[in-house]
């Protein structure tokens, strides 16, 4: 049991995780984030967009941060990786797939 001086944000994130539910599986629910959870999102995983080298270090940093990528219907999309949910394509995020294929070359499997 957390005492009161245990309590950290990442505490508060682990035992959502614990649970499946994270701040991105409501985008489930709505079809999509309203604007300023995609600002939030874009702000947090921008620095991994510009960092990576390459498809498997893109991959690498986005999932130290929870998330993953998924290829479908010709766009890629950013997936919780606990939940499971899409959350919005790389496009929302201002880093469209061909954006990214012109960096890195042509996309691999990403499963």
């Amino acid at each position: 049991m957390k005492q009161d001086g245990d309590y950290t944000p990442e505490t508060e994130v682990h035992d959502d995780l614990s649970y499946k539910q994270t701040p991105w599986a409501s985008a489930r629910q709505r079809q999509g984030l309203d604007s300023e959870a995609l600002v939030q999102l874009r702000v947090n995983l921008n620095e991994s967009f510009g960092l990576a080298s390459n498809w498997p270090s893109l991959r690498q940093l986005l999932r130290q941060k929870g998330f993953d990528m998924r290829p479908r219907a010709g766009r890629l999309r950013l997936v919780d990786l606990q939940s499971q949910v899409e959350i919005c394509t790389f496009g929302k995020l201002g880093h469209p797939r061909l954006e990214l294929e012109r960096r890195f070359g042509s996309l691999p499997n990403a499963h």
